[in-house]
């Protein structure tokens, strides 16, 4: 082809080219302000995320302080309350079967751990027979006899000594 038959599709393709030119640069800009805008949306994202994140710190720090307030406020009361001549409760029928079992237990099985342990005594203490488990009340009744004779004996000195001051 000549020039001059040439030109008018050269004239076409060149308008072709600038109108592509200038949706590609509007695409450009479009897929730009798209990925702007989930950049900001995953800021903002991160920053509630750490808003979140601060406000359950801050709520642990709180419960952790209260426990630790109520720990140590408990602590006061026993060693205000606490009288060291003061006799201790006897164990229950369970705790004193427990102690028992727990020694044969250790024995027969080496290296178990304690919550299996503690399972397997609460399973043979609901297996016990009435007159097996009256054995262990008994002891306990007997037990709780004479901290009530200690108690009483210690409430007589504890009044004995207010009187004297």
């Amino acid at each position: 082809m000549t020039e001059e038959q040439k030109k008018p599709y050269e004239e076409i393709a060149k308008k072709n080219k600038e109108k592509y030119m200038e949706e590609m640069e509007v695409y450009k800009q479009k897929k730009e302000e798209e990925a702007l805008n989930v950049k900001k949306q995953e800021e903002e994202m991160m920053k509630l995320q750490k808003q979140e994140a601060l406000q359950l710190l801050k709520k642990k720090e709180k419960t952790d302080h209260i426990i630790k307030k109520t720990k140590e406020k408990r602590q006061q009361k026993k060693q205000q309350n606490s009288d060291p001549n003061k006799p201790k409760k006897p164990a229950s029928s369970f705790l004193l079967f427990s102690k028992e079992a727990r020694k044969t237990l250790v024995q027969e099985r080496q290296g178990i751990n304690n919550s299996t342990l503690n399972a397997l005594i609460s399973v043979k203490w609901k297996e016990l027979s009435e007159e097996e488990r009256d054995v262990w009340n008994a002891k306990a009744s007997e037990a709780m006899e004479v901290y009530k004779k200690q108690m009483e004996q210690y409430n007589k000195s504890a009044e004995e000594e207010e009187q004297q001051h």
